[in-house]
């Protein structure tokens, strides 16, 4: 899966295209980077620590994609219901029982 450098938590529009100008233009790219390579663009507002928290927060996204592709690698597919058991299913939701609950009050008649 590809993220853009919006995806990042913290990154506008503006900040991306300016780390696009510098060559930083995919996640990967800025996982790997340097907080002093974000401080020598000098981009507005991005300091130090926001550095750091942007280049934290790309590797943080790269991470979980790479969870998330694992899982769906490790786990199986499950086989679609054949039309038997979808009518089986539809014949007990039909005789599945029906509970309402009401409340009858006002707010202001205070809570028991």
């Amino acid at each position: 899966m590809s993220y853009k450098l919006e995806d990042v938590s913290g990154i506008g529009k503006a900040t991306a295209e300016r780390l696009k100008a510098a060559n930083i233009d995919s996640v990967e790219k800025l996982a790997n980077a340097e907080p002093r390579d974000l401080l020598r663009l000098k981009i507005k507002g991005v300091g130090e620590a926001t550095a750091e928290k942007y280049i934290k927060n790309a590797m943080n996204l790269l991470k979980e994609s790479q969870i998330i592709e694992e899982e769906s690698i490790s786990k199986p597919k499950t086989k679609p219901i054949s039309n038997e058991k979808a009518k089986k299913l539809k014949e007990l939701i039909k005789q599945q029982a029906e509970c309402n609950i009401g409340l009858v009050g006002h707010v202001d008649h205070g809570i028991f």
